[in-house]
């Protein structure tokens, strides 16, 4: 069950009231820009403004009377406007104002997600500057790999960051766009240049070609930009749990859980339901994609799956940035656990500097891997550091005096160019020196 949480203002965006207030917006515009270009009587759109009413018990009244929401919703404001309400809807069809509406909603919307970007954005900086030479294990395939750093571990959820960001821009740009060119696209009741005009007030372009409505792909591409920052939170939360885990105590939760049962518990709750959730969005894409396919100039099996999902994934992907930074902004770091791991590694995580050196010093590359694996299994073996099996090693020392092999498993060495990576996801403003 998802914790105590306020959705608001994404919450807000989504009410019924909220979508007839954007369907009156849309019709009002475009009353205004058929006034303007002399198409009907002037003082329309100021008259139904100030008489209009959203009455939504009246409206739902009337649609389920006559099964179609949008002509409910024209009839309920007609009875309140009264002569002038002939006008509403003057050249238009029903996607025109629905279409419109909803890339005015999704536009807003997606501000509402920027807005929770920034906040995420700016915890993971000060992580990854803070912690930029915090030695750790690197992990991969689970198992020992060379020392990392966790700021440069933080520092790939940054970039990664970056690139959702710019995906939502992108998505919010190529969703800002209405249509009113009536029931096929081909503006044969309502002008182009009183859509340029609406659209123009409402803050958004025309579709350069449209049917009965805006092509699905824009929408596709919405719900991917969400499911792309759904999965990074994932993988965010993902590393927590693994460096969480009892047998590696590396980070923490600011607030783990307890178990009933089990008194000792320090469970990663928050981060698990995360993992969850982002399940859940993913799972929005495929529909979501065969909706951009229709019939003909437009059918209806694509309203019934956005009037759930795009929704579904605007609130959990909002729960989800918000959470997830506080997770970042919260979590517990254990440096000293950090390093105590590199050190009882038995210096395995070095092995490549030795099969490097070893390859410097003339030896075939083949006998140099087959050798330097041989030894690390007999330090495991052992529970021996590695750089001492090595040092004493006649095959090795045929090649390396002992001093330079014990230089190889220097920490330091191995970390030394982890700045690079920083200076390159901040090539303007980046100060070196600067602990975030």
């Amino acid at each position: 069950m998802l914790e105590r949480y306020s959705l608001s203002p994404m919450k807000e965006l989504w009410t019924l009231e909220a979508q007839y207030e954007r369907w009156l917006v849309v019709e009002l515009a475009a009353l205004s820009a058929l006034e303007e270009l002399g198409l009907i009587p002037q003082g329309v759109s100021i008259a139904i403004k100030s008489k209009a009413r959203i009455d939504v018990k009246r409206i739902q009244e009337l649609e389920r009377e006559i099964g179609h929401d949008l002509i409910a919703f024209l009839w309920a404001l007609e009875e309140e406007v009264g002569e002038e309400g002939r006008w509403l809807h003057y050249g238009l069809t029903s996607s025109d104002v629905k279409d419109t509406a909803l890339a005015l909603l999704l536009r807003d919307a997606l501000g509402v997600i920027q807005r929770k970007v920034g906040r995420l954005k700016a915890a993971l900086r000060v992580l990854a500057l803070s912690h930029k030479g915090t030695p750790l294990l690197g992990r991969t395939h689970g198992q020992w790999a060379e020392p990392t750093t966790f700021g440069h571990k933080v520092l790939v959820w940054y970039a990664e960051l970056l690139r959702v960001e710019e995906r939502l821009n992108r998505a919010k740009e190529g969703i800002s766009v209405g249509k009113l060119s009536g029931a096929v696209g081909t503006h044969a009741y309502f002008p182009p240049e009183a859509e340029e005009r609406a659209l123009g007030r409402l803050g958004l372009k025309p579709c350069e070609a449209a049917s009965q409505v805006i092509p699905r792909d824009r929408h596709a591409e919405v719900v991917f930009a969400l499911a792309s920052a759904a999965s990074l939170v994932e993988k965010i939360a993902l590393e927590v749990r693994h460096l969480s885990r009892a047998e590696v105590k590396e980070v923490e939760e600011g607030r783990p859980e307890g178990s009933s049962a089990m008194p000792h518990k320090r469970n990663p709750i928050l981060s698990e339901r995360l993992c969850g959730l982002a399940r859940v969005v993913r799972a929005a894409v495929e529909p979501i994609l065969e909706s951009a396919v229709l019939w003909h100039e437009r059918d209806m099996s694509h309203s019934s799956v956005e009037r759930i999902l795009l929704p579904q994934c605007f609130l959990v992907v909002d729960y989800m940035l918000d959470r997830g930074a506080k997770l970042v902004e919260e979590l517990r770091i254990y440096p000293t656990r950090m390093r105590e791991r590199v050190e009882e590694a038995l210096g395995l995580p070095f092995s490549e500097g030795l099969l490097l050196a070893l390859v410097q010093a003339g030896m075939g590359r083949r006998e140099a891997h087959l050798l330097v694996a041989e030894l690390s299994q007999e330090a495991e073996k052992r529970g021996k550091p590695l750089w001492e099996i090595a040092s004493q090693d006649p095959r090795i020392l045929k090649h390396l005096p002992a001093e330079e092999v014990r230089s190889l498993f220097d920490l330091e060495r191995v970390l030394r160019n982890v700045e690079a990576s920083f200076a390159r996801v901040f090539p303007s403003g980046y100060n070196p020196s600067d602990n975030g």
